[in-house]
């Protein structure tokens, strides 16, 4: 296997880290994005985040800033670089907002994956271009559209449901449960509880 292909594979496992983490802030009740921060030896995950500006009572609890608040004390440095001065990936499903983007500028970041594009408030050229400006001196390697329709899916039916509508179709985890629970004719729909 080639080394595009590795990498495909492995930014796939990686960011099923963070919709894990998006998944637990769904069940909070939070808006379900999650990421993770991976160290460069793309073996070590320095901070996990979920949106948890609800529960905290916090504007900047997103789930960019949580990840790479706990890396930071990981690191202990607020740049999350190592001593040899190597950048961390930062991987997260849903694109960057304005003020997330500005920290992972700040914060020396190597490396953005993200899943979904954010129409409404991405930063990272969906609406602002704040990721990678010219003006800027830090850049970023940027890679998009990783996991993009499960997540895009997951955000959908979230405020599908918080509006009172039905959502689109299952998460893969819900279907899963369903059938394991003998309903795979697809005629009931899978409630959760929380």
């Amino acid at each position: 296997m080639d080394h595009s292909k590795d990498l495909a594979l492995y930014d796939e496992k990686m960011m099923s880290l963070a919709i894990a983490e998006a998944r637990a802030a769904e069940a909070a009740g939070e808006v379900p994005v999650g990421a993770i921060v991976v160290s460069p030896d793309g073996e070590t995950v320095l901070g996990h985040g979920q949106n948890c500006v609800l529960r905290d009572n916090d504007p900047t609890a997103h789930c960019e800033i949580v990840a790479m608040r706990e890396a930071g004390r990981a690191l202990r440095n607020y740049r999350l670089l190592t001593p040899e001065g190597e950048g961390c990936t930062l991987y997260v499903t849903l694109e960057p907002c304005a003020m997330c983007a500005s920290a992972i500028l700040h914060a020396r970041i190597a490396r953005l994956v993200y899943a979904a594009d954010d129409p409404k408030a991405g930063a990272c050229g969906s609406v602002l271009s704040v990721m990678n400006h010219p003006q800027l001196n830090h850049r970023v390697e940027v890679t998009t559209g990783v996991l993009a329709e499960e997540c895009s899916r997951m955000l959908s039916n979230f405020f599908l449901t918080r509006r009172g509508k039905k959502p689109i179709d299952l998460h893969p985890m819900d279907a899963e449960e369903a059938i394991l629970r003998g309903n795979d004719d697809g005629n009931e729909e899978v409630v959760r509880k929380g």
